[in-house]
């Protein structure tokens, strides 16, 4: 608060009180005409406050100091609060894309099936952990009860049916506090970044996890990478997915994209 109260602005101050609290507070900013709204949070944080912003313009700052913050990092934001205000109040706004799946926005991932049940896991008991080390914990909890999943999913018109393990669509590269799920993805290209896992047996996984840090994962047979615009996952049963850290559930998500719709201020993001 002292940094920013050196840039002699005008501020407005509010602590989120409750569930969903974020979102009402961004749609009461948007109606009031702020300039600029400077999150401070998680990943899951960021979600509430775009889905309360939606397709306005107004800029967003972002000082991440959640579990991951994996969208902060990507949008080269310092770690520590006091250089991520001089860098929010001294940078230029740049675009990045927004990302929507059925009726709610998102701006990092989505995990559907093993992801979705690590995210629970990470939600429900291991929040004096952060970051790896908290989705490391979960991924051996939910190894313990997970079970293969038929999915349908459709990249671009493109179909594919098969037993996952789990399907992430992406807008940033990281999740779960850096992990690299989707090394090529840019979140400013106007394309999602698709891994889409067949089902595997938990020795194979407890194998494939330290691969999943650098990213090497992806050449494995049976791991599929993609791009796409308009991706639908669907399953006749339904799924815990994973909303930007956030745990939902459903038989159908569909996404899309809304290339350089959401602004933010102090980002250092390198153009397309």
């Amino acid at each position: 608060l002292k940094a920013l109260l050196a840039y002699n602005a005008e501020l407005y101050l509010e602590e989120t009180k409750g569930p969903r609290h974020a979102t009402e507070i961004a749609r009461q900013t948007v109606r009031a005409g702020f300039d600029l709204i400077i999150v401070v949070g998680g990943d899951g944080t960021l979600n509430q406050v775009v889905n309360g912003i939606g397709e306005e313009r107004i800029p967003l700052g972002i000082i991440g100091c959640g579990t991951g913050n994996d969208f902060a990092k990507v949008l080269g934001m310092p770690a520590d609060p006091v250089a991520a205000v001089h860098q929010i109040m001294g940078g230029e706004t740049q675009q990045v894309d927004l990302c929507r799946v059925n009726e709610s926005y998102f701006v990092s991932s989505v995990g559907v099936g093993f992801d979705g049940e690590v995210a629970f896991h990470a939600n429900q008991g291991f929040r004096w952990v952060r970051g790896k080390t908290a989705y490391l914990c979960s991924v051996f909890k939910t190894l313990l009860s997970y079970r293969s999943r038929r999915i349908k999913l459709t990249v671009d018109g493109l179909v594919m049916e098969f037993d996952s393990l789990l399907v992430a669509v992406t807008n940033s590269p990281t999740y779960g506090g850096g992990y690299k799920i989707n090394p090529e993805a840019r979140i400013n290209d106007g394309l999602f970044d698709v891994c889409a896992v067949q089902y595997m047996s938990r020795p194979e996984i407890l194998a494939c996890l330290p691969l999943l840090l650098p990213g090497w994962h992806r050449n494995l047979k049976k791991v599929r990478m993609m791009k796409g615009r308009n991706i639908t996952v669907e399953s006749s049963q339904p799924f815990y997915y994973q909303l930007d850290g956030e745990v939902l559930t459903d038989k159908t998500l569909r996404f899309t994209l809304i290339p350089q719709a959401l602004t933010v201020k102090g980002a250092k993001v390198e153009p397309v």
